[in-house]
């Protein structure tokens, strides 16, 4: 499968169209339709770049030479959640270095309590999302076992 076809297909994935994909990654419409429509052999790098930064989600391997699934397999989810918990490692040693330099300040404590809220609320939030795409991956299995459909 071409590029052109991978690309066509993650705005379907995506249940998108073509301009609002074009407007979410920053680019205009038309370098969209060029590339889904054959008009352009390849898209750029740049172009890559933003979908790929846009959408965390996306198999680079995928997107570019077409192997594996469309979305990363769950271990990615595995290095986010420790990527979190060294981000908030750091955060409460920042907060007992300048506890040890400013001794016991309110604003201090008030930024630290912030911060973990924060995290804790990010980390919920991409949880929900996650939760949302398996029950999107069941449905859509549902649909091609029911209704022989090739979606």
């Amino acid at each position: 499968m071409a590029i052109n076809d991978r690309i066509s297909d993650l705005i379907s994935s995506l249940q998108t169209n073509p301009n609002s994909f074009a407007e979410t990654i920053g680019v205009k419409s038309p370098v969209i339709y060029n590339i889904i429509k054959g008009r352009r052999s390849k898209p750029s790098y740049d172009l890559l770049q933003k979908i790929l930064i846009t959408y965390g989600a996306i198999n680079a391997n995928w997107l570019l030479k077409g192997e594996g699934d469309i979305w990363k397999e769950n271990k990615e989810s595995l290095a986010l959640d420790e990527g979190y918990e060294s981000i908030e490692n750091r955060i409460v040693a920042l907060v007992e270095n300048l506890r040890g330099e400013l001794g016991l300040n309110p604003s201090l404590e008030e930024l630290s309590e912030l911060i973990r809220t924060l995290l804790k609320e990010n980390m919920m939030q991409r949880n929900k999302i996650q939760a949302l795409y398996t029950k999107q991956d069941k449905i859509l299995e549902l649909l091609r076992n029911k209704l022989s459909l090739d979606i």
